[in-house]
């Protein structure tokens, strides 16, 4: 008798051995899947932010372009006192401004 009850625990812990396995790689495999996912996530983030830079690079080299073309050319005090007027609100000391202001 003492035979069989060897046989019938080395039975059940054999099976409980095998179930705690398969539970092992389940867990590992659910994770390694839920690493993936996330990690391609984390891809496509950053690939789409590094689009949005370089779009934002290729803006800035032709404002910067543009810049160095119009401070380049012969006519750059005229161009100067364009914007020294225009955006900046600057005037000569003599000179008086007057703004029109629709009443709409």
């Amino acid at each position: 008798m003492a035979n069989k009850k060897n046989k019938h625990n080395k039975g059940k812990r054999s099976i409980l051995i095998t179930i705690m396995g398969v539970f092992a790689i389940v867990c590992l495999t659910g994770y390694a899947l839920w690493t993936i996912i996330t990690q391609q996530t984390e891809i496509a983030q950053l690939e789409k932010e590094t689009e949005e830079l370089s779009e934002k690079i290729t803006v800035a080299k032709q404002q910067n372009d543009e810049y160095t073309r119009l401070l380049s050319e012969d006519d750059e005090d005229a161009y100067m006192e364009q914007i020294a007027i225009g955006k900046l609100g600057y005037a000569y000391p003599d000179e008086k401004r007057f703004f029109i202001i629709s009443g709409d």
